[in-house]
């Protein structure tokens, strides 16, 4: 710190060139570019970071943690589509409208869904052709948010796109089920589990070059941006780990688990190394930011699904394991650990705000449905309070909350995950707690294990001293977070991928042998809204 004393001034722009040139004033290059990962179903147990005794199927995710920023409070949503929506608009997902209606904890997309992102949200790309019109934007791999032609990446934003619109999970019979289309930019290349197709990223029994496929075109997209000279968004969606999960023929057998997802998390594990070498080929390492995160957390209560360790729950559930996701940043300076609480709307605005992109100013003080730009705050390693609740929604419900060091569950249902079972959390049936809200220290207890105060331990006064302040936090957001009739309510079997842009060329366009039907994507289950 360059210092003045009381009648003498110290010459402070020689010693600062002095500085300069010895090296001691060191300044983070301008980032210009951004790489997200996200992948689906993948849990805190199964990245090295978070669990050392993974390391040996995830070394280059290690690397990218060591070299970069750990956060280990990132909050996803419930669901693949609202935490897709999230992370890409900066705002959360039941704020503008993405749930269903008729089945109030719920916002994954149906097979038969006809949404379309609509007008009045704007999402990465376009934000940041609106900061420089330059920018080379691509998305790789699977679009969450709508199958119809008109819901097609392109048009909203981004250059180019390779992927699947649909989910694969499906048994297909090309009868009552349309097979999954692969796609480049808004056209059919190839139909997923059709043989004799003219591609060679087909699934055969869990084995499938799909993957790879991915990680050559995040090398494309790198060398295009380096060759025009342009900055450069790329948003890769990998699905490799959803169950069912699928690996390359090189991957098979060859992780420590020895199961398909195991082997397909290796093989995401080298995508991401490839990705750091070809940044570093291109010399665009210093000017790149690499988010790496999940969009779901891990399948616990399957075999072959990911491992959510030390938390309890699965993808969906409102619980620590169905919430709290892996994060990693790569670039600008950031380093260590943070314990910092974020939302994807969070990281939207972050990732922003690393790349020097000025976020919208939010509707209200605490931000309860935009991100918070926490780039000073990750730098300088400290916690700010700007950020000091997360609302977790199945749907437009508010089940819990995560405030500090606490957790209130309002509404609960917690998967049966084997060895794991919760009084008054797990249920296949939704709970209404808000009577007797559910609080645990999920700093003490990540588990949610051990529950605090009430009928559960009276004799701990937490209980009476901690819920208030949070019941006012859960009151606010309920407050300043208006419903309206929901995006994700028309269903219709016309809109499955029966013949969509590109299919007579291959002839691979299927016949609807099903009747056009408009209807309501779901029977009610339950309200919740009183």
């Amino acid at each position: 710190m360059i210092s003045r004393r009381r009648g003498h001034t110290t010459p402070r722009f020689p010693l600062l060139f002095l500085f300069l040139l010895l090296g001691v004033v060191q300044c983070d290059p301008q980032l210009d570019n951004l790489v997200i990962v996200s992948v689906d179903q993948l849990g805190w147990g199964d990245v090295g970071a978070y669990s050392p005794y993974r390391s040996r199927d995830t070394p280059r995710l290690d690397r990218l943690a060591r070299e970069g920023l750990v956060l280990d409070n990132l909050y996803c949503e419930t669901s693949s589509s609202a935490s897709t929506g999230t992370l890409l608009s900066g705002k959360l997902a039941v704020s503008w409208g993405l749930y269903d209606s008729n089945n109030a904890e719920d916002s994954q997309l149906k097979k038969d869904s006809g949404f379309i992102l609509p007008d009045t949200v704007k999402i990465l790309p376009q934000i940041l052709k609106e900061s420089k019109s330059e920018y080379l934007t691509k998305f790789i791999g699977r679009w969450h948010l709508g199958q119809r032609p008109e819901a097609n990446p392109i048009n909203f934003g981004f250059d180019s796109f390779l992927g699947t619109v649909s989910d694969r999970s499906t048994k297909f019979d090309n009868q009552r089920f349309p097979n999954v289309g692969f796609y480049q930019n808004a056209k059919l290349t190839a139909r997923l589990y059709t043989p004799g197709s003219t591609q060679d990223d087909l699934i055969v029994e869990g084995v499938s070059n799909l993957t790879r496929v991915y990680g050559e075109e995040v090398r494309v997209v790198i060398n295009q941006a380096k060759s025009a000279n342009a900055p450069f968004y790329m948003h890769v969606s990998l699905d490799a780990l959803t169950f069912p999960a699928y690996r390359g023929p090189k991957f098979v057998g060859n992780s420590t688990r020895g199961t398909h997802f195991g082997d397909a998390l290796r093989e995401v594990d080298e995508l991401v190394g490839k990705l750091l070498e070809t940044l570093e080929e291109e010399e665009l390492s210093d000017t790149t930011l690499v988010v790496f995160t999940a969009s779901s957390t891990g399948l616990a209560s399957h075999y072959e699904g990911g491992s959510n360790a030390p938390f309890t729950g699965e993808t969906g559930d409102s619980t620590e394991g169905g919430v709290r996701v892996p994060g990693i940043l790569w670039g600008g300076g950031l380093k260590g650990r943070s314990q910092q609480l974020m939302g994807l709307a969070d990281l939207h605005a972050t990732a922003l705000g690393m790349l020097g992109v000025n976020t919208a100013e939010c509707e209200e003080e605490k931000c309860v449905k935009e991100g918070i730009d926490l780039s000073a705050t990750l730098k300088s390693g400290e916690i700010s309070e700007s950020r000091d609740a997360i609302p977790i929604f199945r749907g437009r419900t508010l089940m819990a909350l995560r405030q500090g060091r606490y957790k209130v569950h309002l509404m609960s249902r917690a998967s049966f995950v084997p060895g794991q079972f919760l009084d008054t959390l797990t249920s296949y049936k939704l709970r209404n707690n808000s009577d007797v809200p559910v609080l645990f220290d999920v700093v003490a207890d990540p588990g949610e294990r051990f529950f605090i105060g009430d009928k559960f331990a009276p004799d701990d006064s937490r209980y009476a001293t901690v819920l208030p302040a949070i019941q006012d936090a859960a009151d606010y957001i309920t407050s300043h977070i208006t419903l309206t009739s929901g995006l994700l309510n028309e269903c219709d079997v016309k809109w499955r991928e029966w013949q969509p842009p590109g299919c007579l060329d291959l002839e691979l366009c299927l016949p609807m042998n099903r009747e056009s039907k408009p209807h309501m994507c779901h029977v009610p289950e339950w309200s919740g809204l009183g």
